[in-house]
C-alpha cells in the first residue's frame, strides 16, 4: 500500500491550510485594492509586496540565480555558427580555396597560372561544436560557487525581509501609540477646560483670586498645544508607516487594531543559542564562505590540464551557399606552464579572502550575541516599566482625585491641583509609551533571534 489513512489526513490538512492561506492572501489583496488597510497583519503583508528597498534587494537573488544558470551552462556543449567572404589573389590562398571549393583541374597546375592566378571569391561558413571534458575541476567548482552564492543571496534577502517586517511593526506601533496619545491629550484638554471653568466659577463666588484663573488658563493653553503636537506626531508616524509599506496612491492606512505579537519566553542563554542557529544573515555568511572555497578550487584548476572535444563543419563556395562540406573532429589538451606568477597571486588573493571572511563570521557571531543580549534586556526592562507606569498612573489618578476633593473644600491651592493634573496627563502618556514599547521590544528580540515572520503577529 502506497497510501494510508494517516498520510491522507495530512495531505488534506495541507490542502486546507494552503486554501486558507490563499483565501487570506486574496482577502488582504482585495482590502488593499479597496484602500482599507487597518490591521498590523495587513500592513506587514502589504509592505512585503510593496516595500521598494525589499523589491530592489530581490534583484540580487535574480542575479545570483542567473549566475547559477550560467555556471550550469558551462557543462553543456557550445555550438557556434559563422559566415564570411574573402577575395584574394594570393597564389597559395587561391590554390587552397580552389581545392576547398573542389574546382581543381589539370590547368590549375600550370606554373604560369600558379604564379599569377588572379582573384578568387570564397564564401566560407563554419559550424563549430565544442565540449569541455576536463577543466581541472573549474566547472564543478564554478557550479558549487554559483550554488552557494545563490543560497547566500536568498538568505540575505530573507533577513532583509525580516527587517522590513520589523520596520513595519515598529512604524505601525508608533502610529498606534501616537493615536492613543492624541486620545489621551483630548481627555487632558477636556479636563483642563473643566478646571478653567471651575476656576472662573469659584472666582466669581470670591473663593479664588484672578491669579488662580490665570494659572488655569495657562494650563489650558499648554494642554491644547500638547494636543496639537500629538496630532502632528500622529501624522508624522503615519507618513513613516506609509513609506515603509511603499503605499501606493489611493490606498489609505489606519491603525485601528491593537498590535499583538508572540512572546518569546526564553532565557538569555536560550535566546542566544536560538539566534546562532536561526539567523539567516549568519547562514548567508556561511554560504559565502563555501563560495569562496569553491572559488579557490576554481583558481587552483589553472595549474591542471584542460581537455576539450571539438567538431567542425565547413563550407566553401564561390557564391553564398552551403556547398563542398568538410568535417573535422578532434580533441585539444592545454596546460598552463608559466603565466608570470599571476595564477599563484590569484591563489594568495583567494586564500586571503577566505581568511578575512572567517574573521568577519567570528565577529558577526559576537555581534549577534550582543544584539540578542541587548534586545532581551530591553524587553525585560520594558515589561518592568510597563507595570511601573500602570501603577504610577493609578497612584497619580488617585492623588488627583483626593486633591480635587480638597480643592473643592478650599484646602488645596489651584497651582497644586494643576500640577497634579499635569502629572496625571504626563503619566498617562508615559504609560501609553511603556505599553507599546513592550510590543516593539518583543519584535526586536524576535528579529535578533532571526525568528520574526508573519506568524509572529497575533
Amino acid at each position: 500500500m502506497f497510501f494510508s489513512a494517516h498520510i491522507s489526513v495530512n495531505y488534506y490538512s495541507l490542502i486546507s491550510k494552503g486554501m486558507l492561506l490563499l483565501l487570506l492572501s486574496m482577502m488582504v489583496a482585495a482590502s488593499a485594492q479597496a484602500g482599507e488597510i487597518s490591521t498590523l497583519r495587513q500592513s506587514v503583508d502589504y509592505a512585503l509586496h510593496n516595500n521598494r528597498l525589499l523589491a530592489a534587494d530581490a534583484s540580487a537573488v535574480v542575479q545570483a540565480r542567473a549566475g547559477q544558470d550560467q555556471a550550469y551552462g558551462h557543462f553543456m556543449p557550445r555550438l557556434d555558427w559563422s559566415t564570411g567572404v574573402i577575395r584574394t589573389d594570393s597564389p597559395s590562398n587561391y590554390f587552397g580555396t580552389k581545392l576547398n571549393q573542389r574546382k581543381i583541374t589539370v590547368s590549375a597546375f600550370n606554373p604560369t597560372f600558379l604564379n599569377s592566378p588572379g582573384y578568387i571569391n570564397n564564401y566560407q561558413s563554419h559550424l563549430n561544436l565544442s565540449m569541455p571534458i576536463y577543466q581541472g575541476g573549474a566547472l564543478w567548482a564554478g557550479k558549487k560557487q554559483a550554488d552557494q552564492q545563490l543560497e547566500a543571496s536568498s538568505m540575505n534577502h530573507g533577513f532583509m525581509r525580516q527587517q522590513v517586517i520589523f520596520q513595519t511593526i515598529s512604524a505601525y506601533v508608533h502610529s498606534r501609540q501616537a493615536y492613543a496619545a492624541v486620545d489621551a491629550m483630548k481627555t487632558a484638554v477636556g479636563a483642563a477646560e473643566k478646571r478653567f471653568e471651575d476656576a472662573q466659577a469659584l472666582q466669581k463666588r470670591g473663593v479664588l483670586i484672578d491669579s488662580d484663573v490665570m494659572d488655569a488658563h495657562v494650563h489650558l493653553l499648554r494642554t491644547r498645544l500638547k494636543l496639537k503636537q500629538a496630532n502632528n506626531a500622529y501624522a508624522k508616524a503615519l507618513e513613516q508607516l506609509q513609506r515603509v509599506m511603499g503605499l501606493a496612491d489611493g490606498v489609505q492606512v489606519a491603525v485601528t487594531e491593537e498590535p499583538r505579537l508572540a512572546d518569546a519566553r526564553l532565557s538569555l542563554k536560550e535566546a542566544v543559542v536560538k539566534a546562532l542557529a536561526q539567523r539567516s544573515d549568519l547562514k548567508a555568511m556561511a554560504h559565502a564562505y563555501q563560495a569562496l572555497q569553491a572559488g579557490e578550487d576554481a583558481t587552483r584548476s589553472a595549474f591542471l590540464p584542460h581537455v576539450d572535444l571539438v567538431a567542425t563543419q565547413e563550407w566553401n563556395a564561390s557564391t553564398l551557399s552551403l556547398k563542398n562540406r568538410t568535417t573535422t573532429i578532434g580533441a585539444t589538451v592545454s596546460m598552463n606552464l608559466f603565466a608570470g606568477g599571476s595564477d599563484r597571486a590569484k591563489m594568495r588573493a583567494a586564500q586571503a579572502k577566505i581568511t578575512a571572511l572567517e574573521l568577519q563570521i567570528s565577529d558577526h557571531k559576537q555581534q549577534i550575541r550582543n544584539e540578542v543580549a541587548n534586545a532581551w534586556r530591553m524587553l525585560d526592562e520594558s515589561r518592568f516599566r510597563d507595570q511601573s507606569e500602570r501603577e504610577a498612573l493609578k497612584q497619580s489618578e488617585e492623588s488627583l482625585r483626593i486633591k480635587s476633593l480638597r480643592y473643592e473644600q478650599g484646602l488645596t491651592r489651584t497651582s497644586d491641583l494643576l500640577d497634579s493634573q499635569s502629572l496625571v496627563d504626563q503619566t498617562r502618556l508615559s504609560s501609553i509609551g511603556a505599553k507599546y514599547d513592550v510590543t516593539i521590544s518583543r519584535a526586536a528580540l524576535l528579529l535578533a533571534m532571526g525568528m520574526l515572520d508573519e506568524g509572529a503577529i497575533r
